[in-house]
């Protein structure tokens, strides 16, 4: 990779991760979030710098295309990424369950009121 190529791939992960602080700051997502892709960014601009790291990084992994072990740790990445928002989704379906349940409470107390005022009424009504 020559100079220039690597000045353009370090000014878009540089870019990528100051939308990425943007993001942060402006409270569009949340620090696990943050630092979950601020680790690979910064690990890829590292990388991207110092090239000769990724075939060494290459040969001791076992390949012998530097692009297939970038391919495969993308893949890895990915896969830690979705059990990630797996657990935060499932985290929300416990949310969900307890609005439900208020829902259903909220339901009750009304119909229960009903009553109440009906009964209410019909005492008050002299026969």
């Amino acid at each position: 990779m020559n100079a220039q190529s690597i000045a353009v791939v370090v000014m878009i992960l540089f870019l990528v991760l100051a939308w990425l602080l943007k993001l942060f700051v402006d409270k569009k997502i949340s620090s696990g979030q943050t630092l979950f892709w601020l680790v690979p960014l910064i690990a890829a601009q590292i990388l991207a710098l110092f090239p000769s790291l990724i075939d060494r990084l290459s040969s001791i992994w076992g390949n012998l295309v530097p692009i297939s072990w970038i391919t495969f740790l993308g893949m890895v990445l990915l896969v830690f990424y979705l059990l990630y928002l797996t657990i935060r989704m499932n985290a929300y379906s416990k949310v969900v369950d307890l609005a439900r349940n208020i829902a259903y409470l909220e339901q009750r107390l009304r119909e229960t009121e009903a009553r109440c005022e009906e009964l209410t009424a019909k005492l008050a009504r002299p026969e």
